[in-house]
């Protein structure tokens, strides 16, 4: 019998769940927004580090919702690694007519 560890990818999780004052968030989210505009962008929480470096194009979905007595905003960013990239110089298009010879 196979041990689910042997399956798992080589992913990594960072989560930080907190009651926060409305002002501490809005630097959280400058700081990601910073981040994300210069390219790189270092998350810590206790002992755990992640480091990303966000390309120039990623998705992004926002997602709000209202209830009688709650309100949500979620905010997700997704992007592949650059190591997940297939190189550009593998696409070739030509729109000019090839000259043949003689």
């Amino acid at each position: 019998m196979k041990d689910h560890d042997d399956d798992r990818d080589t992913s990594d999780e960072l989560v930080h769940e907190a009651l926060q004052e409305r002002a501490q968030v809005a630097r959280y989210l400058r700081a990601i927004a910073d981040g994300i505009e210069s390219g790189m962008l270092r998350l810590s929480s206790g002992d755990k580090q992640m480091e990303f470096r966000p390309p120039a194009l990623c998705g992004f979905e926002l997602r709000a919702k209202s209830e009688r007595s709650r309100a949500k905003l979620r905010l997700r960013l997704a992007w592949r690694k650059a190591d997940d990239h297939k190189s550009a110089s593998e696409l070739r298009i030509d729109s000019r007519a090839t000259e043949s010879a003689g």
